[in-house]
């Protein structure tokens, strides 16, 4: 049996599909600000790999003032001058460059590539003195990349949307009058206040009558625990009822929604319930970027005692979910102290008084 609440209103088709198309748009300028480099980088990737030495490595550092309008503070820059040594068609090449990098990578040319080690680069065969020494190294263009996909998914999703929304206005999909959302829907099944949880936390009750009031309670921003003491003072009216007359029946499942509906409530998101969920999707965020952070950022730890930018990444995914999850407790407990507008101790007078 289908459910409809309180009168939603669906997105319009052609605003769906202008904020698809923003989207998509606006996730396209990071991977075309590094398009360039990205095609250099593919096209050493084909390049001949040889093993150069390294003759010499001088690591140093400078610090530059890099203050802001509120905050006095420096900033560490880190530099590299090496000399490496490679022989190809028995022309021996000495190449010497100097560049700025961050900490991790000043610790990796430490730690793997001293002096007088050896390493592997790429060459030009066209013109040996033009190298790579870190052929294939696409991890700088990853961040670009998973934001062009993210927005790439989250505009295919609008553009659904106002498919959808267009596909049912052209068959003519009748929109339900307002006296008909208010209604809830009829059931001849025996009523019970049973329920079962979803992996989100959310409930089902097994009555659909039962149900779809829950949900208006809800979307009046009663609490879980409010509506759990109604429906249990329900069941205690039903347990005491002497006479047929006075059991729960639809008729009367009927009166209380229309006694909510005369109620001076604002139907309101359903902050709780949207809560719930969204901690459950947390802790699967959590755990899968805890998984990364335990196989690629903990070890690149243990052996240069640096990170690079990129492996922050998996370990903000683990942190920052849990201080979101304890976050929206407290918004919880906030919320229930002004949630219900006088809605529970209506719920409750219905229930104990038979002439209210």
């Amino acid at each position: 049996m289908e459910v409809t609440l309180g009168g939603k209103q669906s997105s319009h088709p052609a605003g769906l599909l202008v904020a698809g198309m923003i989207l998509f748009s606006l996730g396209c300028i990071w991977p075309a600000v590094v398009w360039d480099d990205f095609q250099l980088e593919r096209d050493a990737a084909a390049w001949e790999i040889t093993n150069a030495t390294v003759i010499n490595l001088e690591l140093g550092s400078y610090e530059y003032d890099c203050s802001s309008e509120d905050t006095t503070s420096t900033c560490t820059q880190y530099t590299i001058s090496y000399q490496l040594r490679f022989e190809v068609n028995n022309t021996i090449y000495n190449i010497r460059d100097s560049d700025e990098i961050s900490y991790f990578e000043s610790q990796v040319w430490k730690i793997d590539h001293p002096v007088n080690s050896t390493m592997d680069i790429a060459y030009n065969s066209d013109n040996p003195n033009e190298i790579d020494v870190d052929p294939g190294n696409y991890l700088p263009f990853l961040p670009p990349l998973l934001v062009f996909m993210s927005t790439s998914v989250l505009a295919a999703l609008f553009v659904l949307g106002a498919i959808k929304g267009a596909f049912s206005s052209s068959n003519g999909v009748k929109e339900l009058t307002q006296e008909e959302k208010e209604k809830l829907p009829q059931s001849s099944d025996e009523i019970t206040f049973a329920y079962t949880k979803t992996v989100w936390g959310v409930r089902e009750y097994q009555h659909p009558t039962v149900e779809a009031l829950e949900k208006k309670l809800e979307s009046y921003s009663c609490t879980e625990k409010q509506i759990d003491a109604f429906f249990n003072a329900c069941k205690e009216k039903e347990e005491q009822a002497s006479s047929f007359e006075e059991r729960i029946d639809i008729e009367w499942l009927n009166g209380v929604n229309e006694m909510v509906e005369q109620h001076s409530s604002i139907n309101k998101f359903n902050l709780p319930q949207k809560v719930r969920m969204a901690r459950v999707f947390l802790i699967m965020v959590s755990v899968v970027f805890g998984v990364v952070t335990l196989l690629f950022a903990l070890p690149l730890w243990l052996t240069y005692s640096a990170l690079p930018w990129y492996a922050w990444i998996p370990i903000w995914g683990t942190i920052s979910p849990i201080g979101l999850i304890i976050l929206s407790f407290k918004i919880i407990s906030e919320f229930e102290k002004f949630a219900d507008q006088g809605l529970f101790d209506l719920l409750i007078q219905f229930v104990e008084d038979d002439d209210y």
